[in-house]
């Protein structure tokens, strides 16, 4: 395993997240390219790991794995504690598109929170298949 992952492993355990849940979001964000960079058509810039955006965060630190895992951990805690976000796949939409839109989430959010959910079962049942030797 690459260190970027096990770094995002491990904070995700420490934050109290599912891991391969998290781990999942970066993949789909960056995979896993600590300097990642897209620019918005909207102006807003998205930076690191978990594609932070400017217009939530300050530039400062975003290219650093560390700051940037802990950042989106911390994004994705504050989203499970929204009215409405009760399951992953509304936290991987809001993460893609924003509280506001949770209600309504254009096409390419849903897209996304399957993918996200699809990488997750697929990274944990290899991982619960390689810690119990294959018995469930």
């Amino acid at each position: 395993m690459n260190a970027i992952a096990a770094l995002i492993l491990s904070i995700a355990i420490e934050t109290g997240l599912p891991p391969y849940f998290v781990l999942a979001v970066a993949v789909e964000e960056s995979s896993l390219n600590p300097n990642a960079v897209n620019v918005n058509p909207n102006g807003t810039t998205d930076y690191g790991l978990f594609m932070l955006n400017s217009s939530w965060y300050n530039d400062e630190f975003w290219f650093d794995p560390e700051t940037n895992i802990r950042a989106g951990c911390a994004y994705i805690k504050e989203l499970m504690s929204k009215p409405g976000v009760n399951t992953w796949w509304s936290v991987a939409v809001c993460y893609n598109c924003g509280y506001g839109r949770l209600n309504n989430p254009p096409d390419a959010s849903i897209e996304y929170a399957g993918r996200v959910i699809s990488r997750w079962r697929a990274m944990d049942g290899r991982s619960f298949q390689v810690l119990t030797g294959g018995r469930r």
